[in-house]
């Protein structure tokens, strides 16, 4: 049986990649991708797919100002919910909607309950919010999967890893500190999403890749990957330590924020078909 599917999130870096992903089994998969911006989801027929898959939102951004708060909720929890309700009562079997570790907190430290969020900020309460909504319109012809991954990354991704990387090129020394991250690569999360599309489960999902990794790692990786040799030290450790109490930006690089690997076991983490170092050799080269 071909699987008509719909991604919401023309402009996303995940919704294009999920569609280019998908596109490589045209004998399995019949994918339609659309934008949400000025309604023009509204003129797609949605009575034809049997998967809506949602992108749409506002990501995190580094520069969050309050006067912003209405237009994340208006987004991110009220289009969300629109948009689940409108494939509801159109027939869709599934919807999955890509929400946000965020839920957990700005500063996760180390999740290992996946029903224990703690949104910190309003973006990380209105993805919070969003999912919610949507999993209340569940019912037993309308299944609702809720995606909260953790850093994402890969080849022409912006955000945080672009900034990593850009560090790892450029410094001779950087600070040898043993912090914990969740990270997943663009090519697991897009073969996740097509493992549940596959088999449509219902409820909260946390995938990462299977390795825990810490800021120096990635920078290790990263260095290695564009044959730098970068000199690591923990002379600088104690004032990593005090600085993450008080500076916003060092606690973002170097605290903990990760899940814990057991849940993030679905299919015996068969979607996790990159490893760390092949996935970084990629993303640089």
């Amino acid at each position: 049986m071909i699987r008509k599917i719909l991604i919401l999130g023309e402009n996303s870096y995940l919704g294009k990649s999920l569609y280019m992903w998908l596109k490589q089994h045209n004998e399995r998969y019949q994918v339609e991708i659309v934008s949400t911006r000025d309604q023009e989801w509204e003129k797609e027929d949605f009575s034809r797919y049997d998967v809506v898959v949602d992108f749409a939102g506002i990501a995190h951004i580094n520069c969050i100002k309050e006067d912003m708060k209405e237009l994340f909720y208006s987004v991110n929890r009220d289009l969300t919910i629109e948009l689940g309700q409108h494939a509801k009562d159109n027939n869709v079997k599934y919807f999955i909607y890509f929400s946000s570790m965020n839920v957990y907190g700005d500063y996760c430290e180390n999740i290992s309950d996946r029903n224990a969020v703690h949104p910190t900020s309003f973006y990380g309460d209105s993805k919070l919010k969003g999912d919610e909504g949507v999993r209340r319109l569940e019912d037993e012809h309308f299944a609702v999967a809720c995606i909260r991954p953790p850093f994402v990354y890969g080849r022409g991704c912006s955000g945080n890893y672009e900034i990593i990387s850009r560090i790892a090129k450029k410094v001779p020394v950087f600070p040898e500190f043993q912090n914990k991250k969740s990270m997943i690569y663009i090519d697991n999360l897009c073969e996740f999403t097509r493992l549940l599309i596959e088999n449509p489960l219902s409820g909260v999902f946390t995938p990462q890749n299977k390795e825990l990794i810490s800021t120096s790692d990635l920078v290790k990786e990263i260095a290695k990957s564009n044959q730098r040799k970068i000199y690591f030290t923990k002379v600088f450790n104690w004032i990593i330590r005090l600085a993450c109490k008080r500076i916003r930006m060092i606690r973002r690089a170097f605290a903990d924020d990760c899940y814990n690997l057991q849940i993030s076991d679905y299919f015996d983490f068969q979607y996790c078909i990159v490893d760390f170092e092949e996935s970084i050799l990629k993303t640089e080269q």
